[in-house]
């Protein structure tokens, strides 16, 4: 199985090196970093990467132009029922949710765009929707790095028969109490800059 991560955080870094950590799903790899324009098709139902060989599985990561990556890759594997398509997504992606707005928007228009191919497409390919919550936070209660990394790989290697349209992780901690000592946080670092 050959899986393509899109980007470069450290995110991807924790799912790349556990994917690779497991035998028996293959050749893993990253493309580092990869933009929209370095994404091309190679006849309808492949999918390529500068040059590697076609990917099993996407998993959508990097930032920049993320619904224009999903749109590229349904085209290319909307009749293929072996694909499998993991869109990183966020919470904030949610209506007034975060004071982030291009973030935000950005995510929400990911979003969008996957719950209209998976209600309103003839796709055959597997995909879900990660909306991960704040990740990797050392001062507030967070979603660590190696638990995403490892709800991918149950994703992609415990579910033959069923898909997972979306999923939301977050730390388990109020919302508005973690926003707002998120808020006190920021105005700390103002302040003593």
């Amino acid at each position: 199985m050959r899986i393509a991560i899109t980007g470069s955080s450290g995110l991807a870094k924790i799912i790349k090196d556990t994917l690779e950590a497991t035998p028996h799903l293959g050749n893993t790899f990253r493309v580092d970093p990869i933009r929209c324009e370095d994404i091309t098709m190679n006849g309808r139902n492949c999918w390529v990467f500068g040059g590697y060989e076609p990917a099993d599985v996407l998993i959508n990561l990097a930032h920049e132009d993320q619904a224009k990556i999903l749109s590229i890759a349904h085209e290319a594997w909307e009749g293929e029922k072996t694909k499998y398509i993991i869109n990183i997504s966020s919470r904030a992606s949610q209506p007034n949710i975060s004071k982030g707005y291009m973030y935000a928007s950005e995510k929400a228009q990911l979003n969008h765009l996957a719950n209209n191919l998976q209600y309103n497409s003839n796709k055959r390919y597997k995909m879900t929707t990660l909306n991960l919550g704040l990740l990797n936070d050392e001062s507030l209660p967070s979603v660590k790095h190696q638990d995403v990394a490892g709800l991918i790989y149950k994703l992609i290697t415990s579910y033959p028969d069923y898909e997972i349209a979306d999923v939301t992780l977050q730390a388990h901690a109020n919302y508005k109490s973690v926003q707002s000592d998120k808020e006190t946080l920021r105005d700390m670092e103002r302040f003593t800059k």
